[in-house]
Protein backbone atom coordinates (compact mmCIF):
# COMPACT_ATOMS: atom_id res chain seq x y z
CA UNK A 1 0.00 0.00 0.00
CA UNK A 2 1.31 3.84 -0.55
CA UNK A 3 2.59 5.36 2.09
CA UNK A 4 3.09 8.66 3.22
CA UNK A 5 6.89 9.79 2.87
CA UNK A 6 8.76 10.10 6.62
CA UNK A 7 12.04 12.33 6.59
CA UNK A 8 13.02 11.14 2.86
CA UNK A 9 13.16 13.74 0.39
CA UNK A 10 12.46 12.87 -2.95
CA UNK A 11 14.63 13.88 -6.19
CA UNK A 12 11.56 16.28 -7.35
CA UNK A 13 11.46 17.58 -3.41
CA UNK A 14 14.85 18.13 -3.80
CA UNK A 15 14.56 19.73 -7.35
CA UNK A 16 12.05 22.22 -5.29
CA UNK A 17 14.08 23.41 -2.96
CA UNK A 18 17.25 23.71 -5.06
CA UNK A 19 14.82 26.14 -7.29
CA UNK A 20 13.25 28.10 -4.61
CA UNK A 21 16.73 28.82 -2.95
CA UNK A 22 18.11 29.68 -6.44
CA UNK A 23 15.37 32.30 -6.18
CA UNK A 24 13.81 30.83 -10.10
CA UNK A 25 10.77 28.50 -9.76
CA UNK A 26 10.48 28.15 -13.04
CA UNK A 27 13.47 27.06 -15.79
CA UNK A 28 15.00 30.56 -16.96
CA UNK A 29 18.92 30.49 -16.55
CA UNK A 30 19.21 26.99 -14.90
CA UNK A 31 17.25 24.23 -16.36
CA UNK A 32 15.17 21.46 -14.95
CA UNK A 33 17.89 18.82 -16.29
CA UNK A 34 20.93 20.92 -15.11
CA UNK A 35 19.44 21.00 -11.27
CA UNK A 36 18.51 17.07 -11.21
CA UNK A 37 21.62 16.03 -12.74
CA UNK A 38 23.86 18.11 -10.06
CA UNK A 39 21.58 16.38 -7.60
CA UNK A 40 21.97 12.85 -9.11
CA UNK A 41 25.49 13.86 -8.92
CA UNK A 42 25.56 14.77 -5.31
CA UNK A 43 24.03 11.30 -4.39
CA UNK A 44 27.06 9.47 -6.24
CA UNK A 45 29.38 11.78 -4.44
CA UNK A 46 28.32 11.65 -0.95
CA UNK A 47 28.25 7.55 -2.08
CA UNK A 48 31.87 7.82 -2.73
CA UNK A 49 32.80 9.63 0.04
CA UNK A 50 30.81 8.23 2.98
CA UNK A 51 30.81 4.56 1.50
CA UNK A 52 27.20 4.24 2.74
CA UNK A 53 25.38 1.46 0.41
CA UNK A 54 27.09 -1.81 1.25
CA UNK A 55 25.42 -5.30 -0.84
CA UNK A 56 27.41 -8.83 -1.17
CA UNK A 57 27.62 -10.54 -4.02
CA UNK A 58 28.62 -13.92 -5.12
CA UNK A 59 31.56 -14.85 -7.87
CA UNK A 60 31.04 -18.44 -9.65
CA UNK A 61 34.85 -19.40 -9.39
CA UNK A 62 36.18 -21.18 -12.69
CA UNK A 63 39.17 -23.76 -12.17
CA UNK A 64 42.75 -22.49 -13.03
CA UNK A 65 41.30 -18.67 -13.27
CA UNK A 66 42.95 -16.40 -11.03
CA UNK A 67 41.03 -12.63 -11.78
CA UNK A 68 37.59 -12.00 -12.18
CA UNK A 69 35.89 -8.96 -13.43
CA UNK A 70 33.37 -7.97 -11.29
CA UNK A 71 31.56 -5.60 -14.02
CA UNK A 72 30.49 -8.74 -15.16
CA UNK A 73 29.84 -10.16 -12.13
CA UNK A 74 26.74 -8.89 -10.64
CA UNK A 75 29.07 -5.58 -8.97
CA UNK A 76 29.37 -3.14 -11.87
CA UNK A 77 28.37 -0.43 -9.54
CA UNK A 78 31.62 -1.39 -6.89
CA UNK A 79 33.28 1.49 -5.18
CA UNK A 80 35.25 -0.05 -2.60
CA UNK A 81 35.56 -3.89 -1.70
CA UNK A 82 34.94 -3.25 2.44
CA UNK A 83 37.30 -4.38 4.76
CA UNK A 84 37.06 -8.01 5.56
CA UNK A 85 34.76 -8.27 2.76
CA UNK A 86 35.76 -10.99 0.71
CA UNK A 87 34.85 -14.86 2.17
CA UNK A 88 35.26 -18.44 0.11
CA UNK A 89 33.64 -20.95 0.49
CA UNK A 90 36.71 -23.51 0.43
CA UNK A 91 36.23 -27.24 -0.97
CA UNK A 92 33.15 -26.88 -0.61
CA UNK A 93 32.84 -27.43 3.29
CA UNK A 94 34.07 -24.52 5.10
CA UNK A 95 32.88 -20.36 4.90
CA UNK A 96 35.94 -18.47 5.78
CA UNK A 97 37.48 -15.08 4.66
CA UNK A 98 40.04 -14.47 2.17
CA UNK A 99 43.33 -11.85 3.53
CA UNK A 100 43.81 -9.06 1.30
CA UNK A 101 47.43 -8.62 -0.14
CA UNK A 102 48.83 -5.81 -2.64
CA UNK A 103 50.02 -7.64 -5.59
CA UNK A 104 53.70 -5.92 -4.24
CA UNK A 105 53.06 -8.17 -1.16
CA UNK A 106 52.79 -11.43 -3.49
CA UNK A 107 55.79 -10.86 -5.01
CA UNK A 108 57.55 -9.99 -2.00
CA UNK A 109 56.56 -12.89 0.15
CA UNK A 110 55.46 -15.30 -2.11
CA UNK A 111 58.11 -15.19 -5.36
CA UNK A 112 57.00 -16.82 -8.59
CA UNK A 113 53.05 -17.19 -7.18
CA UNK A 114 51.33 -16.54 -10.95
CA UNK A 115 52.43 -20.10 -11.37
CA UNK A 116 51.34 -22.07 -8.68
CA UNK A 117 49.48 -24.46 -9.41
CA UNK A 118 45.56 -24.04 -8.55
CA UNK A 119 44.49 -25.09 -5.84
CA UNK A 120 42.42 -23.62 -2.42
CA UNK A 121 42.54 -19.96 -2.16
CA UNK A 122 44.32 -17.56 0.85
CA UNK A 123 44.35 -14.50 -0.44
CA UNK A 124 42.72 -11.74 -2.79
CA UNK A 125 44.15 -8.71 -4.69
CA UNK A 126 42.11 -6.05 -5.62
CA UNK A 127 42.30 -3.62 -8.64
CA UNK A 128 40.02 -0.49 -7.93
CA UNK A 129 40.12 1.36 -11.33
CA UNK A 130 39.01 -2.08 -13.63
CA UNK A 131 36.78 -3.58 -11.06
CA UNK A 132 38.71 -6.85 -11.02
CA UNK A 133 39.66 -9.10 -7.85
CA UNK A 134 42.25 -12.17 -8.24
CA UNK A 135 42.60 -14.76 -6.04
CA UNK A 136 46.10 -16.89 -4.77
CA UNK A 137 46.34 -19.83 -5.39
CA UNK A 138 43.81 -19.95 -8.18
CA UNK A 139 40.87 -22.23 -7.19
CA UNK A 140 40.90 -25.58 -8.49
CA UNK A 141 38.36 -28.05 -10.00
CA UNK A 142 37.46 -28.58 -5.82
CA UNK A 143 36.73 -25.14 -5.82
CA UNK A 144 35.08 -24.01 -9.15
CA UNK A 145 31.38 -23.13 -7.96
CA UNK A 146 29.61 -20.05 -6.57
CA UNK A 147 31.84 -20.37 -3.92
CA UNK A 148 33.42 -16.14 -3.97
CA UNK A 149 31.64 -13.81 -1.80
CA UNK A 150 32.37 -10.09 -1.86
CA UNK A 151 30.82 -7.30 0.32
CA UNK A 152 31.33 -4.23 -1.03
CA UNK A 153 30.38 -0.11 -1.17
CA UNK A 154 28.49 0.72 -4.31
CA UNK A 155 27.28 3.72 -6.21
CA UNK A 156 23.42 4.56 -5.71
CA UNK A 157 21.23 4.45 -9.15
CA UNK A 158 20.65 7.69 -10.95
CA UNK A 159 16.92 8.79 -10.16
CA UNK A 160 14.73 9.89 -12.20
CA UNK A 161 11.70 13.14 -11.51
CA UNK A 162 9.46 15.41 -13.32
CA UNK A 163 5.85 15.11 -14.56
CA UNK A 164 4.44 11.81 -15.14
CA UNK A 165 3.04 11.03 -18.74
CA UNK A 166 0.06 8.76 -17.78
CA UNK A 167 -0.56 6.14 -14.60
CA UNK A 168 -3.25 3.74 -13.25
CA UNK A 169 -3.30 2.35 -9.74
CA UNK A 170 -0.95 -0.22 -11.21
CA UNK A 171 1.66 1.77 -12.67
CA UNK A 172 2.93 5.04 -13.92
CA UNK A 173 4.57 6.15 -17.15
CA UNK A 174 7.92 8.37 -17.35
CA UNK A 175 8.27 11.79 -19.28
CA UNK A 176 10.19 10.74 -22.65
CA UNK A 177 12.73 12.79 -21.97
CA UNK A 178 14.82 15.25 -23.92
CA UNK A 179 17.12 18.52 -24.17
CA UNK A 180 15.28 19.53 -20.91
CA UNK A 181 13.82 16.88 -19.36
CA UNK A 182 15.47 13.61 -17.95
CA UNK A 183 15.83 10.59 -19.85
CA UNK A 184 14.36 7.76 -18.12
CA UNK A 185 17.09 4.67 -18.03
CA UNK A 186 16.80 2.38 -21.20
CA UNK A 187 17.69 -0.91 -19.28
CA UNK A 188 14.85 -3.27 -18.33
CA UNK A 189 14.33 -3.47 -14.30
CA UNK A 190 16.82 -0.64 -13.54
CA UNK A 191 14.13 1.12 -11.22
CA UNK A 192 13.45 -1.84 -9.87
CA UNK A 193 12.82 -1.53 -5.40
CA UNK A 194 13.63 2.02 -5.43
CA UNK A 195 10.74 4.08 -3.60
CA UNK A 196 8.65 6.70 -6.24
CA UNK A 197 6.84 9.36 -4.55
CA UNK A 198 4.19 11.49 -5.93
CA UNK A 199 5.03 14.77 -4.86
CA UNK A 200 2.59 16.95 -6.36
CA UNK A 201 -0.68 16.99 -8.69
CA UNK A 202 -3.16 13.85 -8.61
CA UNK A 203 -1.93 11.23 -6.45
CA UNK A 204 -0.09 13.83 -3.92
CA UNK A 205 1.70 12.06 -0.86
CA UNK A 206 1.68 8.49 -2.21
CA UNK A 207 5.12 6.73 -2.21
CA UNK A 208 5.24 3.28 -3.38
CA UNK A 209 7.98 0.61 -4.24
CA UNK A 210 8.56 -0.05 -8.06
CA UNK A 211 8.98 -3.84 -8.29
CA UNK A 212 9.18 -3.97 -12.13
CA UNK A 213 9.90 -1.53 -14.92
CA UNK A 214 10.03 -1.66 -18.90
CA UNK A 215 12.43 0.64 -20.61
CA UNK A 216 10.51 0.35 -24.14
CA UNK A 217 7.32 1.80 -22.69
CA UNK A 218 8.79 3.46 -19.93
CA UNK A 219 6.57 2.37 -17.61
CA UNK A 220 7.36 1.36 -13.55
CA UNK A 221 4.73 -1.15 -12.19
CA UNK A 222 3.74 0.13 -8.87
CA UNK A 223 0.65 0.07 -6.41
CA UNK A 224 -1.06 3.33 -6.21
CA UNK A 225 -4.62 4.13 -4.41
CA UNK A 226 -4.92 7.49 -6.16
CA UNK A 227 -3.97 6.81 -10.23
CA UNK A 228 -1.22 9.39 -11.07
CA UNK A 229 -1.83 11.40 -14.82
CA UNK A 230 -0.33 13.37 -16.65
CA UNK A 231 -1.13 16.09 -13.35
CA UNK A 232 1.41 14.36 -11.00
CA UNK A 233 4.69 15.85 -10.64
CA UNK A 234 7.21 12.58 -9.13
CA UNK A 235 10.74 12.05 -7.72
CA UNK A 236 12.23 8.98 -6.56
CA UNK A 237 13.66 8.22 -3.27
CA UNK A 238 17.26 8.59 -2.93
CA UNK A 239 19.02 5.34 -1.75
CA UNK A 240 21.62 6.87 0.61
CA UNK A 241 20.47 7.05 3.76
CA UNK A 242 17.75 9.85 4.41
CA UNK A 243 20.24 11.79 6.80
CA UNK A 244 22.39 12.26 3.46
CA UNK A 245 19.51 13.84 1.50
CA UNK A 246 19.82 17.12 2.63
CA UNK A 247 23.62 17.25 1.54
CA UNK A 248 22.51 16.32 -2.46
CA UNK A 249 20.64 19.71 -1.81
CA UNK A 250 23.94 21.55 -0.79
CA UNK A 251 25.47 19.93 -3.56
CA UNK A 252 23.26 21.00 -6.06
CA UNK A 253 23.76 24.49 -5.18
CA UNK A 254 27.14 25.01 -5.11
CA UNK A 255 26.89 23.29 -8.65
CA UNK A 256 24.06 25.54 -9.91
CA UNK A 257 25.08 29.24 -8.14
CA UNK A 258 28.85 28.38 -9.31
CA UNK A 259 27.47 28.46 -13.13
CA UNK A 260 29.46 31.25 -14.21
CA UNK A 261 29.81 35.39 -13.11
CA UNK A 262 28.76 36.92 -9.59
CA UNK A 263 27.34 34.08 -8.64
CA UNK A 264 30.34 32.08 -7.72
CA UNK A 265 31.02 33.41 -4.36
CA UNK A 266 27.81 31.60 -3.25
CA UNK A 267 28.80 28.43 -4.90
CA UNK A 268 31.66 27.98 -3.17
CA UNK A 269 30.18 29.16 0.06
CA UNK A 270 27.39 26.40 -0.40
CA UNK A 271 30.40 23.83 -1.61
CA UNK A 272 31.96 25.14 1.33
CA UNK A 273 28.97 23.97 3.36
CA UNK A 274 28.64 20.96 1.65
CA UNK A 275 31.75 18.89 2.36
CA UNK A 276 31.62 20.64 5.73
CA UNK A 277 28.42 18.89 6.55
CA UNK A 278 29.18 15.74 4.34
CA UNK A 279 32.66 15.58 6.82
CA UNK A 280 29.79 15.27 9.97
CA UNK A 281 28.34 12.69 8.32
CA UNK A 282 30.68 10.62 7.45
CA UNK A 283 32.51 11.21 11.10
CA UNK A 284 28.10 10.22 12.37
CA UNK A 285 28.21 6.88 10.05
CA UNK A 286 31.90 4.93 11.00
CA UNK A 287 32.90 4.07 14.08
CA UNK A 288 35.56 5.89 15.76
CA UNK A 289 38.12 3.27 15.67
CA UNK A 290 37.63 2.46 12.08
CA UNK A 291 40.60 4.74 11.48
CA UNK A 292 42.19 3.48 8.40
CA UNK A 293 38.87 3.61 6.69
CA UNK A 294 38.13 7.34 7.75
CA UNK A 295 41.47 8.07 5.77
CA UNK A 296 40.65 6.01 3.01
CA UNK A 297 37.41 8.14 2.38
CA UNK A 298 39.10 11.29 2.36
CA UNK A 299 41.56 10.00 -0.30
Amino acid sequence: MPQIHTQALNLHALFELVRKKLSETTASYWTDLEIYNALNRGQQNIARKAKCLEKEVTVTTIDDTATYDLRVNGFSDIIDIAEDGVHFYMNGTTYQPLTFKTKKQLNMEFPGWQGVSASVPQYYYWNRATKTIGLYPKPNSTNAGAYLFINGYHFPKVLLGGLASSGTTSQIVFPAGSATVMYPNPVDDYYNNLYIEIQTGTGAGQKVKITDYTASTRTALATFTTAPDNTSYFGMVPEIPEEAHNLMYLFALGENWGKGGSRTTLGDYYRRQYYEELGVYIGEELESDDEDLIKDTYR
